[in-house]
C-alpha cells in the first residue's frame, strides 16, 4: 500500500507493467454457494465529469419545474442460462416454492424440506459441503427472484416458445402449460409409439399409416361412404381465429353383435383449451337405406353431439366423447357381405360458454 504522507493509506501499489482500472468493488452475498460482485464502472465517473464541463444551460422557463419527470422505461427483459441443478432444492431436487431458505455456505433449500427438518441446521454442510452448523435462514431477496423468474414451456421439445412462471401462481393469469396447444398426444396405432404434438401427428398418421385427410369447413355438412371400421382425419379450416387448425379424428367402430356401429368425433389436442379458445359442437346425419326407408318414408337418425379434447392414449378418443350410436338397418351391405355407412358430418364452432346442445337418439320423419 502507497502512503499518502499524512499516515492515511492511498491506493494499493500495482506490479510492475500492470495498470489498474480504478474499479471499485464491493463485497456481494453468497448465492449458490459463490460470491456476487458489483462493479461500479470507471466510465459512470466519466459522464460525471464531462457534464460538470458543459457550460450552464439556460434558464427553466417559469413552472417547468412543476412539471412531473418522465417515467422510467420498463425494465427489458434478460434470458439467462443456468444449470437445472441451481433451480432446484439442493435437499429434495424439487422446484423451489416461497419462501426460500439460504444457509450461510450459499445452498437453498424450499419451504416444504425447511420445516421437515428436526433443527434449523444444514444438511447438505453437515455432510462436507460446507461448514458444519450453519443455519438456514428466509432469503426475501431470492423469494422475488424466482417470483420473477420465466422458465421454458414444460412441452417446448414439442415446439412450444412461451415462457411460464418458474412458481406455480406467481402469474394468476398465466395458466398456460395446463392448456398448452402443443402438449404431446398419441398414435392411436397399434404398435406405434410415437408422441408428439397434434400437428406432427397429423403429417406422421398421413405419410406413415395412411390416413385420410380432409379439410372441412365449420358449420357445412360433409357426407362421408366409409366401411365398418375406419378412421380418418378431418381438419378444420385455419383462420385469424384458429391459427393452427383444429384436427379431429373421426372414428367409426362397430358395435356389440347386433350389426351397428358407433360413430365419434374427438379433437387432438393434449391439454384442454382455455376459457377464451373455441368450442366445437358435432351434428350427424344418417339416413335410412332406400330399401329399409320405403316402409318408414324417410325415416332417418341424427344428433348433435360436444366434441371433447382427447390426446387419443386409448386409441381414438372415443371413450372420452359422446357416440353416436347407428343400428345395422340404417347401413348399406357391400356385395363382398361387409358394411358401408353413409353419414352426414357436421362440425359448428362457438366462442364463449359452452355450446347448447339438443342431442337426439332417434328420429323419423312420417
Amino acid at each position: 500500500m502507497q502512503s499518502d504522507g499524512d499516515g492515511t493509506t492511498g491506493k494499493p501499489l500495482a506490479p510492475e507493467g500492470v495498470e489498474l482500472s480504478g474499479a471499485m468493488c464491493v463485497e456481494g452475498p453468497l448465492l449458490f454457494g459463490a460470491r456476487l460482485f458489483k462493479e461500479e464502472k470507471e466510465e459512470e465517473e466519466k459522464v460525471v465529469e464531462e457534464e460538470e464541463g458543459e457550460p450552464a444551460a439556460e434558464s427553466t422557463p417559469e413552472g417547468a419545474e412543476d412539471a412531473a419527470p418522465p417515467e422510467s422505461p420498463p425494465a427489458t427483459p434478460v434470458s439467462v442460462r443456468v444449470g437445472s441443478s441451481r433451480l432446484r432444492c439442493s435437499l429434495c431436487s424439487g422446484p423451489f416454492k416461497s419462501p426460500i431458505y439460504l444457509c450461510t455456505a450459499g445452498h437453498l433449500a424450499c419451504c416444504r424440506c425447511r420445516v421437515k427438518l428436526p433443527s434449523n441446521i444444514c444438511l447438505t454442510c453437515g455432510d462436507g459441503g460446507g461448514p458444519a452448523g450453519s443455519a438456514y435462514a428466509h432469503c426475501p431477496g431470492l423469494d422475488l427472484f424466482f417470483r420473477d423468474l420465466r422458465v421454458p414451456c414444460a412441452y417446448d421439445q414439442y415446439g412450444c416458445t412461451r415462457l411460464v412462471p418458474y412458481i406455480d401462481g406467481a402469474a394468476a393469469d398465466d395458466q398456460h402449460q395446463a392448456t398448452c396447444a402443443l402438449a404431446p398426444c398419441f398414435c392411436p396405432e397399434p404398435d406405434c409409439f410415437l408422441v408428439s404434438s397434434p400437428r406432427e401427428l397429423a403429417a406422421h398418421l398421413a405419410g406413415a399409416h395412411a390416413w385420410p385427410v380432409d379439410d372441412v369447413a365449420y358449420s357445412e355438412p360433409r357426407m362421408f361412404a366409409v366401411p365398418v371400421p375406419h378412421r380418418r382425419l378431418l381438419r378444420g379450416a385455419e383462420d385469424a381465429d384458429d391459427d393452427e387448425g383444429a384436427l379431429f379424428v373421426m372414428a367409426v367402430a362397430p358395435l356389440g353383435t347386433g350389426g351397428g356401429a358407433a360413430v365419434s368425433v374427438a379433437r387432438v389436442r393434449g391439454k384442454p383449451p382455455p376459457a377464451h379458445c373455441p368450442r366445437f359442437a358435432c351434428t350427424f346425419y344418417v339416413a335410412y337405406p332406400p330399401e329399409e326407408a320405403a316402409g318408414l318414408d324417410g325415416g332417418c337418425f341424427f344428433a348433435t353431439v360436444p366434441v371433447r379434447s382427447s390426446a387419443l392414449a386409448d386409441g381414438d378418443g372415443k371413450g372420452e366423447g359422446v357416440c353416436f350410436v347407428v343400428p345395422r338397418e340404417a347401413m348399406h351391405e357391400r356385395e363382398d357381405g361387409t358394411r358401408e355407412l353413409v353419414v352426414s358430418v357436421r362440425i359448428d364452432r362457438s366462442f364463449g360458454g359452452q355450446m347448447n346442445l339438443v342431442e337426439t337418439t332417434r328420429i323419423t320423419d312420417r
